[in-house]
């Protein structure tokens, strides 16, 4: 991301007082490394900021209404623990019923779905 969206997002994220000085520094520095059209994954900033699920996805709604960010989503099995097939712009769009290729357990988009961001917006 480019130096004016990340100052944009820096004061922002300052003003909720969701992370601490060296939590909000941490991210800064990781955030520069997205390019737009790039994923990024709430469980990213929860290993790298050692920050609570709760924290994390307020962190990135911020992001997602300063139009920097969309929600994607992506279907995951809990039994093994995999990622599985195409992410969806919209929840409408995942099929109803799909079978993991790892392991065969049937998943349901309504509980093995979580919430991903695109960066939509990079300063360019």
């Amino acid at each position: 991301m480019l130096p004016n969206i990340l100052l944009k997002v820096e004061k922002a994220l300052e003003e909720k007082a969701i992370l601490s000085k060296d939590q909000l520094i941490i991210f800064m520095s990781l955030l520069k490394r997205y390019k737009k059209n790039e994923w990024l994954y709430p469980g990213v900033l929860i290993r790298k900021l050692d920050i609570t699920s709760s924290q994390a996805y307020k962190v990135l709604e911020i992001m997602k209404e300063m139009d920097v960010l969309e929600v994607n989503y992506e279907l995951y099995c809990h039994n093994c623990n995999t990622f599985e097939g195409p992410i969806y712009e919209t929840f409408s769009l995942m099929p109803n019923e799909v079978e993991c290729e790892s392991c065969d357990t049937e998943l349901k988009p309504l509980i093995n779905s979580i919430v991903i961001y695109k960066v939509i917006f990079d300063g360019e």
